[in-house]
């Protein structure tokens, strides 16, 4: 199939102007380019757009079953077994209101207040606050941002008699770098040790290049009870709208104390059937698309690590997933925030900064690039982002 899903003509921006929040184009002054939120550019694939199509033409929508549709908790299944390497049961999975709801559930049942749970640092800001929304404390270990690698032994330092849980994003969001298989079977191993739950955030797990991701579930990794997955399909698909995620649980018994904490049973909370048809759609029928999408997402990576690599003020990244670049700020007495206003406005470029009330501590000084969008546009963005630090020496 000739690759043209990923063309800058494919990039419909009357259309982003209407739909795209979140610090993109609907939110931001006409002529900025945002390479902000990790959300792309492109309309997702045809056969996701026609499972919505002939969900909605009878015109029915009734109420789903509140355990996720079986037709979407098979794919889920299929598709972990097909690109990781994992068995889970879909009777154990559990579809829910975005992979962020899923963090949120899931703390919910394995914290109580007074624990702790350990997490990566720079990670998003979700892994902090869903913590916290079930009454623990955050423990932060910083990452290795060369390798993604953390420190057992510093892991194994902030482990008391109320930590219950070590949390990973893998691959990291933002640094964009996938989690080594050494140091997975060692995070296992001590986990074990301590009984602790190991909660592996993996939306960005389909967004690599070169080697596949090694999810927290492949066979190939140590044997491990309390294993749980939290993803989606906002990364890979471009369905950040539509809410999709979901929760892969080890057993029952933790299936039902999470469907338990996710209140699906009250119909106050869930996700939506037309979401989830066009989940096991994307799955099952788009993944030539996902394919095409990172073929793409290669040339725009080396665009982006030629610009960093040509730029004074920014230091040289590799990331290996995800299409998001953290280079750290060099050369220049500005803050990352104030580096991301004089580019927005001097510019007309928009990026964000690391800080704690983004990525943690350890994502001061760094901005964040995401480069999901055609080539014109990124090489638009960076060239007027050149043409400023040349003619004016701001940055």
């Amino acid at each position: 199939m000739k690759m043209d899903n990923f063309s800058n003509d494919k990039v419909d921006i009357r259309s982003l102007r209407r739909k795209a929040f979140n610090y993109r184009w609907a939110t931001l002054e006409e002529d900025v380019i945002p390479l902000t939120a990790a959300d792309p550019d492109f309309p997702t694939a045809p056969e996701i757009r026609e499972a919505i199509s002939q969900y909605c033409s009878d015109g029915y929508f009734s109420y789903c079953p509140a355990e996720g549709l079986m037709d979407f908790k098979i794919a889920i299944s299929q598709w972990y077994f097909d690109r990781y390497d994992a068995l889970c049961n879909p009777e154990f999975v559990l579809p829910v209101n975005s992979a962020a709801h899923g963090l949120f559930i899931t703390s919910a049942k394995i914290l109580s207040l007074g624990d702790n749970a350990i997490i990566p640092d720079p990670v998003d800001f979700l892994f902090r606050k869903s913590i916290e929304a079930a009454g623990a404390e955050v423990r932060t270990c910083p990452i290795d941002q060369d390798t993604a690698w953390q420190s057992i032994d510093a892991i194994e330092e902030l482990i008391d008699a109320r930590t219950r849980a070590i949390f990973i994003c893998n691959p990291n969001n933002p640094i964009g770098k996938k989690l080594p298989t050494n140091f997975l079977n060692e995070l296992i191993v001590l986990a074990a040790k301590y009984q602790l739950w190991i909660v592996s955030d993996e939306i960005w797990a389909d967004i690599t290049f070169g080697e596949p991701t090694k999810s927290i579930l492949n066979r190939e990794l140590v044997d491990y009870s309390k294993k749980i997955v939290v993803s989606g399909l906002s990364k890979n698909f471009g369905l950040a709208g539509l809410r999709i995620g979901y929760v892969i649980c080890p057993n029952q018994h933790v299936f039902d104390s999470i469907f338990k904490s996710s209140g699906h049973q009250s119909t106050a909370f869930g996700i939506s059937g037309l979401s989830q048809m066009a989940g096991a759609a994307a799955f099952s029928k788009a993944e030539y698309w996902l394919e095409e999408f990172k073929v793409h997402l290669t040339k725009m990576r080396s665009l982006t690590i030629d610009f960093i690599n040509k730029t004074n003020f920014l230091a040289p990244v590799r990331p290996d997933a995800t299409y998001l670049a953290f280079p750290k700020i060099i050369n220049t007495d500005l803050k990352a925030d104030e580096l991301v206003h004089l580019i927005h406005q001097q510019a007309r470029v928009a990026l964000v900064p690391g800080g704690k009330e983004w990525f943690e501590q350890h994502s001061d000084g760094h901005i964040r690039i995401c480069y999901a969008t055609s080539e014109e546009l990124l090489k638009e963005a960076f060239e007027r982002i050149s043409k400023v630090q040349a003619s004016k020496g701001v940055f």
